[in-house]
């Protein structure tokens, strides 16, 4: 079993209350089991072959959003999340995954994305031809989120490329970057998806590999070094680092826009995974006309809507609207008009709850305005 991998935070875990009150699942679900402790009681027991997995304990570990705060709440260097993902793995293994998850993989597989949408839909917003070419200095990976959830996200990152007179192509045939699968337990789907991702990527010779989404970043930066999977001699950003350094450089230039008070929230990977946090603060900082507000539960500690890898709201949609609420609730008391995120999946959860007083923009959005010079209210 995999999670024999893990025996250290699965014992320790089972033992330890310590972050089970800052748990996103479990302060929205109110469930011991849902809590790291809890988890570390189930695998403790399935490792030691007191107990075996059944549906109410299969049910438990995909009910975990990945969000990783109770990793960086831990002194004691545990990891909980990457022992649940070693029991994901051992279910698909044991073929107890449940149905809901393989409906998942089956779309991801088929279709290139978790939503089960057709491919030729992914480009709805990019415009024409010219956006798709052979060989660029810069690739934009757009991410299933962004193209089918999020496409203004797309569309505002294109204006911001054209405006920098960037020399860059999408890929025509782009799909998943395979992390879902990943998440939902599918080890080897997901690295023949990688790899086929990245052969379509280094076919192309950038020098620098952007995208949007901060599970495909994750998934770059992370997931396929350790898959064997190395772009050697191309950089990877995420769009807040390339907009940071697109500014610092003066090759985009923000206007003074309408007065609004903001804050930014920070998301799993891009800030507790990747400590990006100084260069959306940085953005937001030369856009004339905004100021910015911090949310007491900020950086490596802010709050999740369990955005990680776009599967969590596929599963399970009423925690995640209720975490996305609590996150709207904390950002509200900054006295914010606008709440700033760098992520689509996100973003689509935020505005499933309606908050009037309250927008839910993306970074790239708010850039592309004021380079721009829409005139778009906040």
């Amino acid at each position: 079993m995999l999670i024999s991998e893990h025996a250290t935070t699965i014992e320790s875990c089972r033992f330890c209350f310590m972050c089970r009150h800052v748990c996103t699942a479990a302060v929205i679900s109110g469930r011991e089991s849902d809590t790291p402790r809890g988890k570390g009681l189930i695998l403790f027991k399935v490792l030691k072959g007191h107990a075996e997995y059944n549906a109410e304990l299969v049910d438990t570990l995909y009910r975990c959003c990945l969000c990783g705060l109770c990793d960086t709440w831990c002194k004691a260097d545990c990891h909980p999340p990457d022992a649940v993902l070693a029991a994901r793995a051992d279910l698909v293994a044991q073929g107890k995954a449940p149905f809901a998850v393989q409906q998942i993989r089956d779309r991801v597989l088929q279709t290139g994305n978790p939503f089960g949408l057709p491919g030729e839909k992914r480009w709805g917003a990019v415009g024409g031809p010219s956006r798709f070419r052979e060989r660029a200095e810069v690739v934009y990976y757009v991410g299933c989120d962004t193209a089918y959830r999020q496409p203004q996200i797309a569309a505002a990152f294109l204006n911001i490329l054209d405006a920098a007179h960037a020399d860059f192509t999408l890929l025509r045939n782009e799909r998943s970057t395979g992390k879902p699968l990943a998440l939902l337990g599918y080890r080897d789907e997901a690295r023949a998806m990688a790899a086929r991702l990245a052969a379509d990527i280094q076919a192309a010779r950038p020098k620098i590999l952007v995208t949007t989404c901060p599970s495909a970043f994750d998934a770059f930066q992370s997931d396929y070094p350790a898959m064997g999977l190395e772009f050697r001699g191309i950089e990877v950003l995420h769009a807040t680092q390339y907009i940071d350094r697109l500014m610092e450089q003066g090759a985009i230039v923000p206007r003074e826009q309408p007065a609004a008070v903001a804050t930014f929230l920070d998301g799993t990977y891009l800030g507790r995974t990747h400590a990006v946090y100084d260069e959306p603060r940085r953005i937001l900082g030369r856009i004339p006309g905004w100021t910015l507000r911090e949310m007491i539960w900020t950086r490596e500690l802010a709050y999740s809507c369990g955005e990680s890898g776009g599967v969590f709201h596929l599963l399970h949609p009423e925690s995640s609207h209720n975490m996305a609420a609590r996150v709207l609730d904390e950002a509200a008391k900054t006295g914010a008009n606008v709440l700033i995120t760098a992520c689509p999946a996100t973003k689509t959860r935020l505005q499933a709850s309606d908050r009037p007083n309250l927008a839910v923009r993306d970074i790239v959005e708010v850039v592309a305005d004021a380079v721009t010079g829409s005139d778009a209210p906040a």
